[in-house]
């Protein structure tokens, strides 16, 4: 018992330690695919590495996705050197006690500390494990993959999962000529395309739901929290099947050959190097955000028992003055 203690206090200082570096992000781990039957989704992924002494690290964003709150996250790094069996797994576990939840989010708004001692464990629908670095080998690997190994909920029980890859989903840009013709001239939400482009052909797992600008959203909302489009417009008009049966439809009209299919160009719905810098950009500024908190705080640890001390020495010179000046009242008085 004292064994765990002292290591999840190691753990704990090594956390702290971490989140003082200055990182900077060096690959963009892209996971916008549905995981079946899993309680948690991964929103983002980053390779980092210290500007200092280049030590590498991952990153992960995690969202609760299920009906229950979650007391910790159990994961592994799989680390593979051209063969098909990992030949290193890496275990971690995300929880409150571990100093591994990182930066908690309800959307885009940041839970602060003072309620997230109130509440220790992970709401429905909260993010979690943004600025948690995960130690990666100095050893060369060709492919890095996570694998989710189990989940323990506030009401005790553990579910072990053992999920690595997410269902396969289809890029609008694999799409034939056809379809993205078809999908252009039926789509009725126009304007969101123009800040979140069409990417991928909507999802729908047991908890979330893929939006087609990439965004995933739980099951419960009607319209995707990002882009604004309707979840059942989007699995009722966004399918290979339907655009298949709209593209026959334009090619029976005899009218659309007169269609310069060319001019919907397609490139928009790819995720564009701009979109991808945006993301490892903001991730950086968040990572030195809480570099410079973290440093704050222990400075501010730091000089706690020297201010105590000059505060006492304060106290003793003002009494020892005061007792001074009563005393020379006294003797002149008397």
């Amino acid at each position: 018992m004292k064994s765990a203690s002292y290591n999840i206090k190691q753990q704990k200082k090594r956390q702290i330690k971490d989140r003082q570096r200055i990182l900077r992000v060096v690959e963009y781990l892209e996971y916008n695919t549905v995981f079946e039957k899993c309680p948690v989704e991964i929103n983002e992924g980053y390779i980092v590495s210290d500007v200092t002494d280049y030590s590498i690290f991952a990153s992960f964003v995690f969202r609760n996705v299920s009906k229950k709150r979650i007391k910790s996250l159990d994961v592994r790094l799989l680390c593979y050197q051209k063969q098909n069996i990992p030949y290193l797994k890496l275990p971690f576990t995300y929880s409150f006690e571990r100093y591994t939840l990182g930066t908690r989010r309800i959307g885009e708004e940041r839970i602060r500390d003072k309620k997230q001692l109130n509440n220790p464990d992970i709401s429905v629908g909260e993010s979690f494990g943004e600025t948690v670095y995960i130690p990666i080998p100095e050893s060369y690997f060709s492919r890095l993959e996570l694998e989710i190994t189990g989940v323990r909920y506030t009401d005790g029980t553990y579910e072990e999962l053992g999920i690595i890859n997410g269902k396969p989903f289809t890029r609008f840009v694999e799409l034939d000529d056809d379809k993205k013709f078809a999908y252009v001239t039926h789509n009725i939400f126009i304007a969101a395309e123009e800040n979140y482009p069409s990417r991928f052909i909507p999802q729908k797992g047991e908890f979330v739901w893929l939006c087609c600008c990439a965004h995933k959203n739980l099951n419960e909302q009607n319209e995707c929290e990002r882009c604004h489009r309707e979840q059942k417009w989007q699995f009722d008009n966004i399918s290979i099947n339907k655009l298949e049966e709209i593209s026959e439809k334009i090619a029976a009209d005899t009218s659309s050959i007169y269609h310069d299919k060319s001019k919907y160009s397609q490139t928009k719905y790819l995720e564009t190097d701009e979109e991808i810098q945006r993301k490892t950009k903001a991730y950086e500024l968040a990572m030195k955000r809480i570099a410079e908190e973290e440093r704050r705080k222990e400075r501010l640890k730091t000089w706690i028992i020297p201010k105590i001390i000059l505060c006492l020495l304060a106290i003793y010179l003002i009494a020892f003055a005061m007792q001074l000046i009563y005393d020379a009242f006294i003797s002149k008085a008397s």
